[in-house]
């Protein structure tokens, strides 16, 4: 397992480090992956593993785009009316406060490199979360405290894998983008950071679509996080 890209100058340390959530910082990722099963089914439109692969990392407003299209297809073959690209929408975020919200857990290894991190440089959390649910996952698991920002998707024109998110975020922190770290588990994130000029620490936890990185771990678990906190300084 090894990085794509090439790394920064070996001098190099992040002066701010930027967190991806669903999958980087906690178990979210399959109940978000549910919730949009569950609202697509109730459209008659079928999301299999490779259409799941397919929008992984994307922000609710384009999952809404793609199940109202397909749901539209199937409202002409049934001869019934389609559904709007705003009900979809609100259907995904309100069935995502009920799903969502009640598996919110951090995955490990996933605070304690928070605090580390946040005892050297500001740090903050960019997702492609709603803000509201975004507000309850950042204290839920118990490290709003430790954060200078978070970011949703609904803070800024576009979601991942646009770069606005990441483009704000270290707005926010007051840091120039070439040295900041994104740290990213999908291929839409991975696109986001890169785009926005962050140098991206991949931990995909398992997952095997190709993501472009510059670093790479497992997860925030992986004794390899330790090693790179410690070349850059970053004691536990």
């Amino acid at each position: 397992m090894e990085p794509t890209l090439p790394g920064p100058d070996p001098q190099w340390r992040p002066s701010a480090v930027v967190f991806d959530c669903d999958g980087v910082l906690m178990d979210t990722e399959s109940a978000w992956a549910r919730v949009q099963k569950q609202v697509a089914a109730g459209y008659g439109v079928d999301i299999d593993a490779r259409t799941e692969a397919d929008l992984m990392g994307l922000c609710a407003q384009d999952i809404a785009a793609f199940i109202t299209g397909r749901a539209g297809e199937v409202a002409r073959e049934r001869g019934t009316s389609a559904p709007g690209q705003g009900e979809v929408l609100a259907r995904l975020v309100d069935t995502e406060a009920e799903v969502v919200g009640a598996v919110i857990e951090a995955l490990p290894g996933a605070v304690e490199t928070v605090r580390t991190v946040a005892r050297h440089v500001p740090v903050a959390v960019a997702s492609n979360s709603t803000s509201a649910i975004l507000d309850r996952k950042m204290h839920g698991v118990g490290i709003a405290d430790l954060l200078r920002t978070w970011v949703s998707a609904e803070d800024v024109p576009r979601g991942k894998p646009a770069p606005d998110i990441y483009q704000e975020a270290v707005r926010r922190l007051g840091v120039d983008p070439a040295d900041a770290l994104a740290v990213e588990d999908s291929p839409a994130g991975s696109t986001a950071a890169r785009t926005a000029g962050l140098w991206v620490l991949g931990a995909p936890l398992g997952h095997t679509e190709p993501m472009a990185t510059h670093f790479l771990v497992e997860s925030l678990a992986d004794p390899a996080v330790g090693r790179l906190l410690r070349g850059w300084g970053f004691e536990r």
